[in-house]
């Protein structure tokens, strides 16, 4: 039978009496270290019971351990008094134990902790029971239950304690830069794949499967490596668990006790022992990357782990931006608790009391952090947010990879998982702001002033005040250009032109030297001299004279050909232009067989850069739009105007995509081309850059009625 139950029924009121008699006293599991912090003494405290950490004041630490369950409040009050010299009452020593005991401080029984939920209601622990939910009720966050890795992580450290010598640390940074040597000289490389991977084209359920496993050994590693570091500097590792964080793998480890125990050099390796073993293992995956052939499930593994230990280490794990190790170690070094709460709640408090005229108290910070906490809440927010949208936007892009047309339903399911406390707080911020308003604005809105804003509000909507925009990049080319090729063999005897060197229209460029084609032209002209002569003497004496013609006619015209194959050993300039073929000069001498390139003519005034439009684009684009390039070497910006649309679609391979891909596209790219003119030349081919071409203006209720209409087209027909 319970014992609890049994007590209920039989004695309802004697456990009540008896825990109203009993006092508190403090866990006897507790661990403590006194440290200096801003210039002060102060003793950080470990309770199990509570589960937590806790930081005292030196005079508040030694009052609590004179609370042993069997002193009174009146005992501890008056040896209180004795030993510092500080008048203590009573009443302040139950203000001070009620206190804690609200934080759940104290240490309980098992059987003090059945009575006192035994003196709850009925109804509140019925109330409590239905709060009580499902671990997967709420897929942002689904922890499962921990359990104790103390005595395994006391084995592993007994066997593994060689990490903290100074000969592997020197070993662990010679393979880390290593591993970075490689990643910045194969850098291309590793770009193609990541590309890859984020668009997560190629991959199939197994390969899903494959890196989600790998992740949760990474992540796995991250967190043993914490507990590894605590129990090295004595602190015990009561707790490990697994919890997904968006569905993504997550470990998460208390080593509470090794941030009490250590100095704060401590507790930057404890914080830094994850950031660590990741990289570890990426200088062991980046060689294993290297050396195996693209493509393979080896090679594809290694790019993962280089990707989840480097450079979403970089980007995640160490910014201090975010509530993990780099935060927790920023956090250490400046002395300040919980940074990016404080610095958030004081900045929006700020905000809402200055800003929006709300009644909220601003929490005092001093003077000298305040711009401190508003940059680093605005930063640090900012780049949470922008984390986030990452992930919703890697949703999308993976169901994208098996269906195209609905990849947006996921990623909108994302996003709104994601950012529903965000959504959640800014729909009571708006209610809070409605009410605090409502009277006032209510006062304001007069038949006439509603009238007016009304007028006004649907002005916005309906006037055409915002101007379309299709954006992509390009790389320029001339309009107009012409290559300059060998009609006939020969030999490249005179060079008239230079790289660089402006030329006009008929301008001679090249000469070439084909001793066989002189000696045809001299045997030519020789022969068609000597059927001259017949033709004039067969003339006189009026015998075979048609023959004599017909030879020489046919002889005129070899002579000709000949004489046309000799003159195009002169080339001339096609066009006016510039010469942009490099190191013309060095082809004096070559041997040139017919049909082969010589150089490259380009007229500079004028220059194109194409861009590619997504099929859902392209209703917006038409000829003679105005458009606005900006080039990624020169500050200044071109503009020019659209002279070309495409009317069938373009073969783009998008970048990382494979070209044997088998997966369709979720559209197609037509091409545009943007003339810009150059009088200065300063525009040179090969130039590149982004534009956004301009199309015609909008307004905000015609541009929403739109997306509806298409997204029921394209979707819901």
């Amino acid at each position: 039978m319970n014992l609890t139950r049994a007590l209920e029924v039989a004695l309802p009121d004697i456990p009540a009496r008896k825990l109203a008699e009993s006092y508190p006293r403090l866990d006897p599991g507790t661990t403590f270290r006194e440290h200096i912090e801003d210039g002060r003494p102060v003793v950080r405290i470990y309770v199990p019971c509570a589960g937590g950490m806790f930081t005292f004041e030196k005079n508040e630490w030694e009052l609590t351990q004179l609370f042993d369950g069997k002193r009174s409040y009146e005992g501890i009050a008056e040896l209180y008094s004795q030993e510092n010299g500080i008048h203590y009452d009573a009443e302040t020593v139950r203000e001070f134990a009620a206190n804690l005991d609200a934080t759940d401080f104290w240490y309980k029984t098992p059987q003090e902790k059945n009575v006192q939920l035994m003196q709850l209601s009925r109804e509140e622990r019925k109330k409590r029971q239905q709060q009580t939910k499902s671990i997967w009720a709420d897929l942002s966050d689904v922890d499962f239950p921990a359990f104790n890795p103390d005595r395994v992580v006391t084995w592993v450290h007994a066997k593994t304690r060689f990490i903290y010598t100074p000969w592997f640390t020197i070993i662990s940074m010679i393979g880390v830069m290593i591993g970075a040597g490689i990643t910045i000289t194969h850098w291309p490389e590793i770009r193609r794949d990541t590309l890859a991977f984020y668009s997560f084209s190629n991959k199939t359920w197994a390969d899903v499967l494959a890196l989600y496993s790998l992740g949760m050994f990474v992540v796995g590693v991250h967190e043993f490596a914490h507990a590894h570091a605590c129990k090295h500097y004595g602190g015990r590792v009561p707790a490990m668990g697994f919890a997904l964080v968006y569905l993504m793998p997550a470990f998460y480890t208390d080593t509470t006790e090794g941030f009490v125990h250590g100095t704060q050099f401590q507790r930057l390796i404890i914080s830094f022992a994850g950031v660590w073993s990741e990289m570890v293992l990426c200088a062991i995956a980046t060689p294993i990357w290297w050396g195996t052939p693209p493509g393979t499930l080896v090679h594809d593994s290694a790019h993962f782990i280089m990707m989840m230990t480097g450079m979403m280490s970089l980007v995640l794990n160490w910014n201090p931006l975010i509530k993990l190790d780099g935060y927790y170690m920023l956090c250490d070094l400046v002395g300040i608790q919980d940074l990016k709460e404080n610095s958030t709640a004081f900045t929006s408090a700020w905000v809402r009391r200055h800003i929006w005229r709300l009644p909220v108290e601003v929490p005092y910070v001093p003077e000298r952090r305040r711009l401190g906490f508003v940059s680093y809440a605005l930063i640090s927010g900012a780049y949470s947010y922008t984390v986030l949208f990452i992930m919703a936007r890697f949703a999308g892009n993976f169901v994208r990879n098996f269906s195209p047309e609905w990849g947006f339903i996921p990623e909108i399911g994302v996003a709104v998982v994601i950012f529903r406390s965000r959504i959640r707080l800014l729909v009571n911020f708006m209610k809070f702001l409605y009410l605090d308003k409502k009277d006032r604005v209510l006062t304001w809105f007069t038949p006439k002033k509603t009238a007016i804003a009304g007028g006004i509000l649907v002005v916005l909507l309906g006037a055409p005040f915002w101007r379309e925009s299709v954006v992509g990049r390009f790389v320029l080319e001339p309009v107009n250009q012409a290559v300059v090729r060998a009609h006939v063999p020969g030999r490249i005897t005179r060079i008239f032109v230079r790289e660089g060197e402006e030329v006009s229209q008929d301008s001679p460029l090249v000469t070439l030297s084909n001793l066989s084609l002189q000696s045809e032209l001299d045997d030519a002209k020789a022969k068609l001299m000597l059927a001259s002569d017949q033709a004039k003497e067969t003339a006189k004496n009026y015998q075979g004279y048609g023959n004599a013609l017909m030879e020489k006619e046919r002889l005129t015209k070899q002579y000709g050909q000949v004489t046309a194959m000799n003159a195009a050993l002169d080339l001339n300039a096609p066009i006016t232009g510039t010469v942009v073929t490099p190191k013309v000069q060095d082809q004096l001498g070559a041997y040139v067989k017919a049909g082969n390139m010589l150089l490259e003519i380009a007229d500079l005034s004028q220059m194109r850069a194409r861009i590619y439009i997504s099929e859902y684009d392209l209703y917006k684009i038409r000829p003679g739009e105005s458009a606005k390039l900006q080039l990624d070497g020169m500050m200044r910006r071109s503009y020019g105007q659209v002279s070309q649309v495409s009317v069938r679609p373009a073969q783009v391979q998008l970048e990382g995509e494979e070209p044997e891909s088998n997966v369709a596209r979720p559209n197609q790219f037509y091409f545009a081309d943007i003339v810009v003119k150059n009088p200065e030349t300063g525009l040179k081919p090969g130039m590149a850059g982004v534009a956004r071409v301009y199309c015609g203006r909008r307004s905000l209720g015609g541009m929403a009625l739109e997306d509806i209409k298409n997204f029921w087209g394209r979707k819901l027909w």
